[in-house]
């Protein structure tokens, strides 16, 4: 039996109920993962409360801005960054537990410490106390190892940089920089 996992499908916020959000996910299998993994950590200084909704699927209904001018509801199914959009797909996917470590692939090949400290910046987040480059894997990519202090900067480094569109000065598309939770615990 292969399942088919697909972890996020859409998001829709709550106008009733400020802060809240509605995650709908591919099988019940991926609820108790998103449950088990992020339930009662912390990201940007407010502690998650997740949950299994009473309702069995999102509907779009009325949209309606967020603070930062995107909408309240967003469709990931046709997402070319959904990792388990296939069995194949999933099975390349292991499932961690947040941890202080993020593991980076599909970086631009000359991808440095103080390109992600740049990145950092930018996006204004916590540099990470560690970068591993991991040497000789690819010469299209660049992949590694980021360390932060905590795992609470961990996961808000991950829920900001990750999808990050870096340069591509070889070629017309920007690598799209993707980040996982690492079985490792330290970079170095």
């Amino acid at each position: 039996n292969t399942i088919t996992v697909t972890p996020l499908t859409s998001v829709k916020f709550m106008k009733s109920k400020p802060g809240a959000a509605m995650v709908e996910m591919g099988d019940c299998y991926s609820v108790d993962r998103a449950i088990t993994h992020l339930n009662n950590n912390f990201l940007f200084g407010q502690k998650l409360n997740v949950c299994v909704s009473k309702q069995q699927a999102i509907v779009p209904g009325q949209c309606y801005q967020l603070e930062d001018n995107t909408s309240s509801f967003k469709d990931f199914h046709g997402s070319r960054n959904n990792r388990f959009t296939s069995p194949e797909q999933a099975a390349k996917n292991r499932i961690q537990h947040p941890s202080n470590v993020l593991h980076f692939f599909n970086a631009q090949p000359d991808i440095s410490t103080e390109i992600f400290n740049q990145v950092c910046d930018e996006l204004g987040i916590k540099r990470p106390t560690s970068v591993k480059l991991f040497t000789g894997k690819s010469e299209r990519s660049s992949s590694g190892l980021l360390e932060w202090d905590s795992i609470n900067d961990a996961m808000e480094a991950l829920a900001m940089m990750n999808h990050y569109q870096m340069k591509n000065p070889s070629g017309p598309y920007p690598y799209t920089l993707k980040l996982c939770f690492s079985t490792t615990h330290h970079a170095n």
